[in-house]
């Protein structure tokens, strides 16, 4: 019985080996009467298997099968396409991006040792000739995806553009590189595609390769820190603040504003004031910066000195709404701790107090207060400021606008 248990043993597993390869000999049949995206699939779906199994799975020819077809298929349909038909413009891009992954998994096992020791490989001249051969696709096939919002599948291509000249698998089969700017432009719009579709470590990925070349676009800067944020990766965000301003300067100190507001939430406030006056004796002239000075000075709790900095601020930025909330709050501010030190006053001294050093400072941040909604209506907070200022003026009239604006 023991001997007949180990003989029925063999006779299935040669069974098993037998039958993955003759389902990938069958595939390969079915591939070659492929004629339209729907009947590759099914001839995807019957080689599947094979890409899991022991036996099969290390032979290239197992994934080449599928990428050759997937490359066939894209060139039938671009075929029918300069003929004037309308071939279906995303199963011809899907068949092009399962043409390259099929090809790239197909190189990845294409390494056979001979008798001698030496390695060689079977398919990888003619895959890489196949990939090659159609990397301008890959972009037409991204702008393709894009307009039909196939973010996932944009990304794909986008990324393939980019990657198959600096393949190193390809060898001298690869296409010559792309310029610069073209690259950083389609790493950009890969960036775009990945976030859009919600592949967020792919879309940092893509945005650090544009900025590594460089992007003359600011907003492509302002995405990727969005993107990082959505990660919720101060590193991230942080290094791309710092390569943005490095680059763009004054030209968009928001950039700074986020290396500032990093160094503040960690308390690091010695960076965080050498980057600023470093900021400043390069352009001593941009009101922002003595803006997140004056944010600086007041998270350390120095509020007369944080005052004079946002007064400087707006002196020399008037029409900077949140510059000139800032200074007229810490006017506010300032009346509120001086009212701190009337508890021990008579009631005289406190009125007398009141007119004499209070008062004034209401007065002088009403008009700031005003402006900044003026400029942004949307700043809710400086009539909400306002209104505490009228009410302790004792100013019905425009106690009550404000009041209105609030509603």
């Amino acid at each position: 019985m023991k001997k007949i248990s180990i003989l029925t043993l063999g006779l299935l597993a040669a069974a098993s080996m037998s039958a993955q390869t003759s389902l990938v000999k069958e595939a390969d049949k079915t591939f070659k009467g492929v004629n339209d995206y729907a009947s590759y699939m099914k001839a995807v779906d019957q080689i599947t298997p094979a890409f899991t199994n022991d036996e099969t799975k290390g032979n290239a020819q197992t994934f080449w099968i599928p990428g050759k077809a997937g490359f066939k298929l894209y060139d039938d349909m671009y075929s029918q396409k300069l003929i004037g038909k309308n071939p279906d413009l995303i199963q011809m891009g899907e068949a092009l991006v399962n043409g390259y992954k099929y090809g790239m998994m197909a190189l990845a096992v294409d390494t056979v040792i001979d008798a001698k020791g030496k390695e060689k490989t079977k398919f990888s001249k003619e895959i890489a000739g196949a990939i090659a051969g159609h990397h301008n696709d890959f972009l037409n096939s991204g702008s393709a995806f894009w307009d039909a919002q196939k973010y996932p599948e944009a990304y794909t291509a986008f990324e393939a553009y980019v990657t198959i000249p600096e393949n190193p698998r390809l060898g001298k089969a690869a296409p010559k590189a792309i310029a610069d700017s073209t690259a950083a432009q389609i790493s950009y719009y890969a960036g775009l595609a990945a976030w859009q579709a919600k592949m967020l470590p792919e879309a940092a990925k893509c945005f650090e390769k544009m900025m590594a070349i460089g992007y003359d676009d600011m907003a492509a800067y302002d995405y990727a820190y969005s993107v990082a944020f959505e990660m919720q990766d101060e590193g991230k965000k942080l290094e791309y603040s710092k390569i943005a301003f490095d680059k763009f300067g004054t030209q968009k100190p928001e950039f700074l504003q986020r290396i500032i507001s990093h160094y503040i939430t960690q308390k690091d406030y010695d960076t965080a004031m050498k980057t600023l006056q470093n900021a400043i004796a390069a352009d001593p002239t941009n009101g922002t910066y003595y803006y997140l000075l004056g944010v600086l000075c007041d998270d350390k709790g120095e509020k007369e000195t944080a005052k004079a900095n946002f007064k400087k601020a707006v002196e020399l930025d008037p029409e900077n709404a949140l510059i000139n909330f800032s200074f007229g709050t810490s006017l506010l501010q300032e009346y509120e701790r001086l009212d701190e030190k009337t508890g021990e006053m008579s009631q005289a001294e406190y009125n007398k107090y009141r007119v004499e050093n209070m008062n004034p400072l209401l007065k002088e941040a009403a008009p700031y207060l005003e402006k900044a909604y003026k400029l942004d209506d949307t700043m809710t907070n400086a009539l909400n400021n306002l209104k505490i200022i009228y009410y302790n003026l004792n100013d019905g009239e425009n106690l009550q606008r404000v009041e209105k604006l609030l509603l």
